[in-house]
């Protein structure tokens, strides 16, 4: 029998709210599910953020991995995307389950994350690479969202949050709303995107150097697809010069605009700042801080920010 930690139960509970009672009552009768239907043993688990998942070995001894989610929207979109990358720079599918929302995939070995590497041009250069093998020209994907449902995203929260919200201002907000509006209708070459490519969904591989985990699948522009990794792992000091070499790496190995990916920066920073505030205000101090780089940069090498036409 597999034990919860109480503090992944509690992030299934206020996730998932009444969908995670049940999912959470039925576990142990899932994993005893899984493991009869496709004859393996499931061990110890990862360490568990918003899901489980787990290393398993197969009768024939193959070594896999399992994940096993709330079924939604959010499960629908990473499996279309797995499938439509299809093995290319990221991890592979073995079998899926959709309505017990059961994943099964390749298990990556050695497995050690991108952020293991202490030389930070030497992990973009990585990043790149995988990105490039990644990104394919937007397919007909009915249950993969766009970007525009993350603008839809942000300016719910400006609805809800007039005067603003933590530490972002009512303005940060008005401006991050017109950044997201003025880049969604830009978009003209939209690609299959890995939706949260940082350094913690790289892994270290045998069938290759490097590949992605965990894609939340997602339509739009190429440039929007580097800003979460621009968020992560950055340093206390110098973090501008960090996010300034890491976008030159990426502009010229990936061929990106580099004015677009200022803009899509700082209009994400903001959601993903509104994502990690908290109910005693507490939030993610590094991507706040990321914020006012971005716009910084932008007014370096184009002026003043948000006059886009």
């Amino acid at each position: 029998m597999i034990r919860l930690p109480k503090q992944f139960v509690k992030t299934i509970k206020d996730v998932h709210k009444e969908k995670a009672e049940k999912w959470l009552k039925d576990f142990d009768r899932l994993i005893y599910d899984c493991e009869k239907r496709w004859q393996m043993e499931i061990m110890s688990p990862f360490a568990l953020s918003y899901n489980f998942v787990a290393p398993a070995m197969l009768k024939d001894g193959t070594e896999i991995v399992i994940k096993l989610v709330v079924p939604g929207e959010e499960f629908l979109a990473e499996v279309e995307a797995l499938k439509l990358f299809d093995g290319n720079g990221i991890v592979k599918i073995i079998d899926v389950d959709i309505e017990k929302g059961v994943l099964l995939l390749e298990r990556l070995i050695p497995g050690k994350t991108l952020a293991s590497l202490e030389n930070d041009e030497e992990a973009t250069h990585i990043a790149s690479q995988v990105m490039k093998k990644l990104w394919i020209p937007s397919p007909n994907a009915a249950r993969v969202p766009t970007t525009v449902q993350r603008e839809k995203q942000l300016i719910n929260i400006y609805r809800r949050y007039t005067e603003g919200i933590g530490p972002i201002t009512k303005e940060i907000l008005q401006e991050a709303v017109g950044t997201f509006k003025s880049m969604n209708s830009m978009l003209n070459k939209p690609f299959l995107l890995h939706g949260d490519l940082h350094h913690y969904n790289i892994l270290m591989a045998g069938r290759e150097s490097w590949l992605a985990i965990d894609p939340k699948g997602l339509i739009g522009d190429r440039e929007y697809d580097v800003i979460q990794f621009l968020l992560n792992k950055l340093p206390n000091e110098n973090l501008t010069t960090v996010i300034e070499k890491r976008i030159d790496i990426f502009v010229e190995e990936l061929n990106l605009d580099k004015k677009r990916i200022l803009l899509w920066g700082f209009s994400h920073a903001v959601l993903a700042t509104c994502w990690t505030i908290q109910e005693d205000g507490s939030y993610n101090e590094t991507f706040f801080n990321t914020i006012n780089a971005f716009k910084h940069l932008y007014s370096v090498y184009y002026g003043s920010i948000l006059t886009e036409e």
